[in-house]
């Protein structure tokens, strides 16, 4: 078995998955590492699937598996859920297909998951020069959810909603990861620090796009985090069992 699961969850990113694979290749055969990737189709209509199977012969080191779901589209949560359940390494680098994320980090990370941490993630927030890209409508929403965080948990986490993150997959399968759209993220996070996981931070900057699976829409998720939030809540003050 792998040490490593790489999860590449992919709708419609036949125009991206090329050159990110490209940058993953550079990333593990330099730090010599032991992985598997998982991409995850999610019945894109562009030829996603087709360039991923295409791929497999380019990037051999990185022992390519293309695992295409055929049921209705259910969102970012859902695919991660779903790849998870296919993957075999210790661990998983979840990620997303636009190249968005500081994949060069990722042997940072892996440090860090060998030394006892369940889940390792980037921070946007330690560096101010970290979130310069980011547009303002994001620091906002973040703003916002941060001091909710703290309000409810008691915990001033720094970036509770980036989706690169590095995490003990045995140890998150236990707990059980339930959500199926973007609030995954959070409740990755919620999860891993109520039951008493390491988690650590690294520091890192994201570029965003308009298009994508990356793409936040607030009105679309922002019930989505406030129930994962409230559920985490009610666990830590033990009206109701999440895990």
């Amino acid at each position: 078995m792998p040490e490593l699961s790489i999860l590449i969850p992919c709708l419609n990113e036949a125009e991206t998955l090329g050159k990110l694979l490209e940058r993953v290749e550079r990333v593990c055969l330099g730090a010599d590492l032991d992985v598997e990737t998982l991409i995850l189709d999610d019945a894109s209509v562009d030829g996603t699937l087709q360039a991923a199977q295409s791929l497999r012969s380019r990037h051999r080191s990185l022992n390519i598996r293309v695992v295409h779901r055929f049921e209705p589209r259910r969102g970012f949560g859902s695919l991660i859920r779903y790849g998870m359940a296919h993957a075999t390494g210790r661990y998983c680098l979840l990620m997303t297909a636009d190249g968005v994320h500081p994949i060069e980090d990722l042997p940072k990370y892996l440090v860090e998951a060998r030394k006892g941490a369940q889940l390792v993630q980037a921070s946007r927030y330690e560096r101010d020069a970290d979130n310069a890209n980011v547009p303002s409508r994001f620091k906002m929403y973040q703003k916002f959810f941060r001091s909710a965080v703290r309000a409810l948990l008691g915990w001033d986490v720094r970036d509770p909603t980036c989706s690169f993150k590095l995490v003990d997959r045995t140890f998150l399968l236990a707990l059980g990861m339930r959500a199926n759209n973007l609030s995954l993220i959070p409740e990755i996070v919620f999860k891993t620090h109520l039951a008493g996981g390491k988690i650590v931070f690294v520091p890192g900057a994201q570029s965003f796009r308009e298009k994508g699976i990356s793409q936040f829409h607030f009105l679309r998720e922002a019930s989505s985090y406030a129930y994962i939030l409230i559920r985490a809540a009610l666990h830590r003050w033990g009206v109701l069992l999440w895990f």
